[in-house]
């Protein structure tokens, strides 16, 4: 699988990396955290032309902004995310992408019903509810901008970033 990525900027990333800090002794051990919202992930193994097509339309968009604007459990994946609120060029980019290419992307991905978020903790066996509250306490909404988009590839051990462009 090829994902799309929006990178955080550190600043960002350093604010995120708290609110998961506040309930990391309530979960098991979490994977390293990269933060990014993913815009879309390519399933077919055949990517080359969808990563060539797909660095064009990146290429065409400008630096923007989003905002985080809660922390949200997404309970069919068991994930606790920071959610952005999804208006403006990272929604208007999703529609690019998705409108090129929806029918190879993964079902989270593919549609309007894409849910734009940064994971921040992943844990099934977790009491997810109770854990998310944690976060919200410490979490405050905040801005940032977006100015790098990254693609990664999606391997047995984690991710591996391909190639990145700079809006």
């Amino acid at each position: 699988m090829l994902c799309v990525i929006a990178r955080l900027s550190p600043d960002a990333s350093e604010k995120l990396l708290s609110v998961r800090e506040a309930a990391l002794s309530l979960v098991k051990e979490q994977a390293p955290f990269y933060g990014h919202i993913t815009i879309a992930a390519y399933l077919p193994e055949d990517d080359a032309a969808f990563a060539e097509d797909c660095a064009k339309i990146v290429r065409a968009c400008p630096p923007f902004s989003v905002r985080y604007e809660r922390i949200g459990l997404l309970s069919e994946t068991s994930v606790i995310a920071a959610e952005p609120s999804c208006a403006g060029e990272l929604r208007a980019l999703h529609r690019r992408i998705a409108g090129e290419f929806g029918v190879h992307l993964d079902q989270w991905t593919r549609d309007e019903s894409w849910r734009p978020h940064t994971t921040l903790i992943y844990d099934p066996a977790a009491e997810l509810d109770a854990v998310c509250q944690v976060m919200r306490r410490r979490f405050s909404p905040f801005e940032t901008r977006i100015s790098r988009i990254e693609f990664s590839r999606v391997e047995e051990a984690g991710y591996r970033i391909l190639d990145a462009i700079d809006l």
